[in-house]
């Protein structure tokens, strides 16, 4: 007899094109990060670079730019 399996944890969960556009059409604030869609409305406020630095960013794959920055600011850190 086969277990049944877990149901798939938030987390886990896949999200359409559609899922993420109904997501910002209801007033959400996310963007995609290494594959996964971040839902940031709690936390704009509380982001270093303000509110802007994320608000060009929804609804788009923030991949690159947040690597990048990422990379940056630990080779500028690297350097005290």
């Amino acid at each position: 007899m086969a277990v049944p399996s877990k149901p798939a944890s938030r987390k886990d969960r896949l999200f359409t094109r559609d899922d993420v556009e109904d997501l910002i059409a209801q007033g959400r604030a996310v963007f995609i990060h290494n594959g996964r869609v971040l839902k940031v409305d709690p936390w704009m406020k509380f982001h270093p670079g303000g509110d802007k630095s994320i608000q060009h960013m929804i609804g788009r794959d923030a991949t690159d730019e947040v690597n990048a920055y990422v990379q940056s600011r630990n080779e500028l850190m690297g350097h005290y």
